[in-house]
This record gives C-alpha cells, sequence and structure tokens, in this order.
C-alpha cells in the first residue's frame, strides 16, 4: 500500500507535465502548435532509489521503459485525440474548451493506467483506490459540466456527443465485462453524433 501511494505521488508529478500540453483557454494565442506529444518513458519501479530533489526524480522518470500498453495509448492520444483537439481549435469557443478537458482526461487515464501496470489493486473502497481514481472523474466532469452549463447554446449536440463519448474512459473502474457498458456509451454518443451530422447537412 506505501509504494502505491508513492507511484501516485510521482504520477502527479509527471502528469503535471503531461497537462502543460493542453493549450491555455483564457489564451487567444494558444494554439494546436502548443499540444506536445506524450512521452515514450514513464517511472520508475516504487521501489527505485532515487537522490532527493526535483531535479533526479524527473531524470528517473524519464528514465524508465514503457509497458507496451501505455505505449498503444499514447499513440491513440497523440493520433485520434490530438486531431480531435487540433480541430476542436479550429472551431474554437466551448467545442476548443471542452476537448481541452478531455485531453486533461486521456492524462488522467493514462496516470492510472501506469499505476495497474507498477502495483497491486488496492480494495476499491479504500481511499488510495479513490485516490488514484480522484483526476480522472474530476477531468470527465468538466467535459460534462461544459455540456450542462450550456444547453441553450446552438452548439449543444456538438458538446453532448462529446459528454457522452468521454464515459468509456469509466472502463478502467468497471469489475466485469466493460465491453457491455462501452458498447452503450458509445450507442449514445453515436446518436448525438448522427444528431450533429444531419444538423448541419440540412444547413
Amino acid at each position: 500500500m506505501n509504494n502505491l501511494t508513492t507511484l501516485i505521488k510521482r504520477l502527479e508529478a509527471a502528469t503535471s507535465r503531461l497537462e502543460d500540453m493542453v493549450p491555455t483557454i483564457s489564451d487567444p494565442s494558444a494554439s494546436s502548435n502548443t499540444l506536445a506529444s506524450f512521452p515514450e518513458s514513464g517511472l520508475t519501479a516504487p521501489g527505485a532509489h532515487a537522490e532527493d530533489g526535483p531535479a533526479s526524480s524527473q531524470t528517473q522518470l524519464a528514465m524508465a521503459p514503457l509497458p507496451p500498453a501505455i505505449d498503444d495509448f499514447d499513440a491513440l492520444i497523440n493520433g485520434d485525440v490530438k486531431t480531435f483537439v487540433n480541430m476542436s481549435e479550429e472551431i474554437g469557443g466551448l467545442v476548443a474548451e471542452q476537448s481541452a478537458a478531455v485531453l486533461r482526461a486521456f492524462a488522467a487515464e493514462r496516470k492510472f493506467l501506469i499505476v495497474t501496470t507498477k502495483a497491486k489493486k488496492p480494495d476499491i473502497q479504500s481511499p488510495v483506490y479513490m485516490e488514484v481514481l480522484k483526476d480522472l472523474q474530476s477531468t470527465m466532469g468538466v467535459v460534462n459540466d461544459i455540456r450542462e452549463a450550456n444547453r441553450a447554446s446552438p452548439l449543444f449536440g456538438h458538446l453532448t456527443t462529446v459528454s457522452e463519448g468521454i464515459n468509456v474512459l469509466t472502463w478502467v473502474a468497471i469489475e466485469t465485462k466493460p465491453v457491455d457498458t462501452i458498447t452503450e456509451m458509445l450507442s449514445s454518443a453515436q446518436f448525438w453524433g448522427n444528431r450533429v451530422i444531419k444538423e448541419y447537412k440540412e444547413k
């Protein structure tokens, strides 16, 4: 349990750097060029020894190789997710704001996945388990909050499509047959997505 807690703290430091790639929403000069690729190396094992100091810690974080599953997840983020974010920034406004939250949610999921490769699963009712999920829940909440706060927006259909779709990231917390739940979530997102396509085809 102590190793898992230590790992979480290290992941918090690593993830803070990942969030730097999300353009500052309030900064009009931010562009898709500020999106950096996710790194190809990750964290040291919980039992690894390190010298005190942030520089040494960051060096060790950068040296440890990532599991293949994380490399695959990074490829997803650097491919489809980044394309979505870049296109959303071209639209701007609420769409860009929501896409930035989506990117942060994927970064939080990445952190969670790294934890699963480094430590045994704690009890799902434990504070440690809830701490690991905290960032993912928070960032997904932001995606939904943007939708809920803008129900009168002409872009509500788009915001809802993304809000429904982001729920697929919760598969990591589903104990049995997550694919069944994911299928339902994707169906809801597709329903709203089809409405958006139909709306813009008729304009």
